[in-house]
């Protein structure tokens, strides 16, 4: 019994031995004196005495010690500090993005006018533009274009859907007195070819159109008045486009003189002023959003608005004075505030800034000179025209 007894006491002491090893001494004696700071404990008289005995060199290496355990809890506590931060600054750049996201959705979203109800938005030539066909249309541009349609944007995209729809009456009038026609068929793969380069699956862009409340018959009217359009151009400017050796070198002339300058890649936006309400929340729009061609395309009033607003290379000189002040205050990329002009206010972007002594651009062939020129040619006989037919128009804009 007696060896039974001192062999559990051993055990017992063996166990008691191994617990005290881990033990922290340092953090006991700590909270210890931090209960009892007037203590007189054997412990801490020890410590004391301990400590006295030590070298100069013993002491400083444990102060050395303790500072460099400050440092590092300090580093872990600046560290963790910046963690919290990035954590923080990171959920509301999230947020910031999903609100961002909720209220484009929510601009996108297609649209209602007047409860469904019938309204009379314009007579040309004694047709008839209705509600309908506006809610459509703008519901076509939103789809197409992705431009939120909100308050800022509005009043313009209105605007632009309504003078298309006026042109597009125009254009298919003008064709009919010219007997040109377009069948179903050309319509059909018009359709075709805009599902297959919007890679969208054959047959379900009346489903898409459905969804955006898109009726199929506007969408369809429109590809129409393109198609007898085009027809309409190649027949009557095929002698406009007309554009000789002589245009071609005098133009590659022009293009060797510029590389030798400094200028700039310029975009342009012009409103006329009776037009221009919310112009500096559009600016705001431009500069979030990096499809300015895409907006010059829709709402600018220049000739410039079928080539994207795009001016192309602009030596100095070749602006207005208030215009170019603004422009060479301006860095790449930068879109500017409107600038007032005549009875126009213009918003430029600089897309790129060229410098002679750095950038070697190639010289264009004399085909690709000639392609230019002809296109050039044939959108100004086109705008010519589609002026022209307004002119002579009867247009009444009941809204």
């Amino acid at each position: 019994m007696k060896k039974i007894i001192l062999w559990f006491g051993v055990v017992l002491f063996y166990s008691l031995s191994l617990h005290a090893e881990e033990i922290n001494l340092q953090e006991i004696d700590s909270q210890a004196r931090a209960e009892r700071p007037n203590t007189n404990s054997i412990m801490f008289r020890r410590n004391a005495e301990m400590y006295r005995q030590l070298s100069d060199e013993e002491r400083a290496d444990i102060s050395a010690q303790r500072e460099e355990a400050r440092k590092v809890r300090l580093q872990q506590e600046e560290y963790a500090r910046r963690r919290a931060a990035e954590e923080m600054r990171r959920r509301q750049m999230e947020e910031a993005q999903r609100e961002a996201e909720r209220r484009r959705a929510e601009a996108l979203r297609p649209i209602t006018l007047y409860e469904n109800k019938l309204k009379i938005y314009a007579l040309v030539n004694g047709e008839v533009i209705t509600s309908n066909d506006m809610q459509s249309r703008i519901n076509a541009f939103i789809l197409t274009t992705g431009i939120p349609y909100n308050p800022q944007t509005k009043a313009m995209i209105t605007g632009k859907v309504l003078q298309s729809a006026i042109d597009e009456k125009l254009k298919i009038q003008e064709a009919e007195k010219n007997k040109i026609k377009v069948s179903q068929k050309e319509i059909n793969s018009a359709l075709r070819q805009f599902e297959q380069s919007n890679n969208i699956p054959a047959g379900q862009l009346k489903k898409i159109l459905a969804d955006a409340k898109v009726s199929v018959k506007v969408w369809s009217t429109q590809i129409e008045a393109d198609l007898a359009w085009r027809k309409l151009i190649a027949q009557k400017g095929f002698d406009e486009v007309s554009v000789s050796e002589n245009d071609i070198s005098k133009a590659l002339t022009e293009i060797k003189n510029d590389q030798k300058k400094q200028k700039f890649m310029v975009s342009e936006i012009v409103i006329d002023k009776k037009d221009a309400k919310d112009l500096q929340q559009l600016v705001e729009n431009l500069r979030q959003d990096p499809r300015f061609e895409l907006y010059a395309m829709q709402f600018s009033q220049s000739p410039s608005a079928a080539n994207g607003g795009r001016l192309g290379w602009v030596g100095l000189g070749k602006l207005p004075a208030v215009l170019e002040n603004a422009m060479l205050k301006m860095k790449d990329g930068e879109v500017s505030n409107p600038i007032a002009y005549g009875k126009d206010f213009y918003i430029l972007k600089m897309e790129k800034i060229f410098n002679p002594a750095v950038d070697r651009p190639e010289t264009p062939s004399r085909q690709e000179v000639r392609n230019f020129l002809e296109n050039k040619k044939l959108e100004e006989f086109s705008n010519r025209y589609i002026k022209n037919l307004r002119s002579h128009a009867l247009i009444e804009k009941k809204v």
